[in-house]
């Protein structure tokens, strides 16, 4: 990624007061004529609010290290799991493809460490430059006033002024900034995510080596791992599947099915099929959901593993196969 965020210090008043003083960003901003002192001040708020937390403020540093922005979590209700954003580049930076990476750097803080399911995005009528970079964004919902008519309304009492009413979801997010990459080489260093799924490191070890081994990232993070193994010119397992506890409930391991039923119809396979033990509650909702059904049950599947696996005060004897039609 081209930027960094950091947290706001003092070090940065003047870069930050140089880049808000320009006409361009002033005007577009509403800001008055200011100085250093002022912008001393606004750090010291957003350090305050930070540590109330009310917001995750960050200055946008590029790949040389140089302040080139801000940007801000604003509001945030846990409640509602959601906040409001605000960010801003300096002149020089516009048209660089900044904004793109500040606004994913910032919502990952906002879908994955804080646990939102929505960042909403406003900007004022006049704002046209504000309003065009948002719809250059590709995962971006636009124009959701009717959907979030209190949002909005604060929006405008906020800003005295009228204001168009943008959203970020989190399972738009995460569909954007999901992929697959095959594994090609060794794979031992992928067994402890192979084990997270499968506990019993020999019957881990019996396949891990058998089949195609993709990594799943989000962005530039590794969140997860899935094998997969041909059982026939039209069936493909699903082996092994396993998210890492950092992005578990984020709905990543959805949107991975998903990519993965995509790259093998277009492979020519038209099933899918993958197993999880009688034990595995959430498991078993969790492909039900991912349009899966039950195909058959494989009895005492797991009695021959080398230590009982429990789960949800029940141990898991049986293997439930479900199947999915691609």
């Amino acid at each position: 990624m081209a930027v960094t965020l950091v947290k706001h210090n003092l070090k940065y008043a003047e870069a930050i007061h140089a880049l808000s003083s320009m006409p361009q960003v002033r005007d577009a901003l509403g800001l008055p004529m200011g100085k250093v002192e002022d912008t001393i001040n606004f750090i010291k708020r957003e350090s305050v609010d930070e540590e109330a937390g009310k917001s995750v403020p960050r200055v946008v540093l590029n790949e040389e290290g140089q302040v080139i922005g801000v940007t801000s979590l604003m509001f945030i209700d846990h409640e509602k799991k959601s906040c409001h954003i605000g960010s801003w580049l300096g002149y020089e930076f516009w048209g660089k493809g900044y904004n793109l990476d500040a606004k994913i750097a910032i919502l990952e803080i906002a879908f994955f460490e804080l646990g939102l399911d929505r960042v909403f995005a406003g900007a004022r009528e006049v704002n046209i430059r504000s309003k065009m970079a948002q719809e250059k964004l590709p995962f971006i919902r636009l124009n959701v006033e009717q959907d979030y008519p209190q949002e909005h309304t604060w929006l405008e009492v906020k800003e005295k002024q009228p204001c168009v009413l943008n959203v970020f979801e989190r399972e738009d997010f995460i569909r954007y900034h999901t992929t697959l990459e095959e594994i090609t080489g060794e794979r031992e260093s992928y067994l402890p995510y192979l084990l997270l799924a499968d506990e019993d490191e020999e019957v881990v070890r019996s396949y891990m080596n058998d089949g195609k081994l993709y990594v799943i990232r989000c962005g530039e993070h590794l969140s997860g791992v899935a094998l997969l193994i041909e059982q026939s010119e039209t069936t493909i397992e699903l082996k092994n599947i396993a998210v890492v506890s950092e992005f578990q409930g984020r709905g990543i391991g959805k949107v991975a099915l998903q990519l993965i039923s995509d790259r093998y119809q277009a492979k020519g396979y038209t099933q899918v099929i993958v197993g999880t033990a009688n034990s595995s509650i959430d498991n078993i909702a969790f492909y039900q959901k991912a349009g899966f059904r039950m195909d058959k049950i494989k009895k005492d599947f797991f009695s021959n593993y080398s230590e009982p696996i429990y789960e949800n005060g029940i141990r898991a004897i049986d293997m439930i196969v479900f199947s999915k039609t691609l």
